[in-house]
């Protein structure tokens, strides 16, 4: 297998493992079935949610159509990663009084007196593994030529 075909199998898995994270994580009585959320956060949780699944599903189809500039639909593939993901980081003081947490109760670990939030390093992995991907897929020499030939 090519960097570049190796590329593509790594970013499929980030796109994929997205979505079917946080589908897993949201759909339950934590999140969307929580009685103590209001029904409008349940409603925009539902919302993202398929949204990301919509996002996710032209990723993929970015990453494996057929075409002439096939960096291009892996680069836009590449960029939904960072744009779902990246929030994470920033959100909780972009909007002061959102919190990491689906509530006061949940047990957050902490390693040498720093909070591990899970979702945060969720996010973490997924944006490292799409900076391999995207490493892998344009290391490719087979990729480059192609492209310089194209242009």
């Amino acid at each position: 297998m090519n960097r570049s075909t190796l590329g593509r199998v790594v970013l499929t898995f980030v796109l994929a493992s997205g979505a079917t994270v946080a589908v897993g994580v949201d759909w339950n009585k934590t999140h969307l079935f929580n009685p103590a959320w209001h029904e409008h956060a349940r409603f925009h949780d539902a919302l993202m949610l398929l949204i990301l699944c919509g996002v996710t599903i032209v990723g993929l189809w970015m990453v494996w159509r057929r075409s002439m500039e096939p960096q291009v639909g892996f680069n836009v593939a590449a960029w939904i990663v960072v744009i779902i993901w990246t929030p994470f980081f920033y959100i909780t003081w972009l909007i002061p009084g959102t919190s990491l947490l689906a509530g006061p109760d949940v047990p957050l670990p902490v390693v040498a007196g720093i909070p591990l939030y899970p979702n945060v390093l969720i996010a973490g992995t997924e944006l490292l593994l799409a900076a391999l991907a995207y490493k892998l897929f344009h290391s490719d020499p087979a990729s480059t030529a192609a492209r310089v030939a194209n242009a």
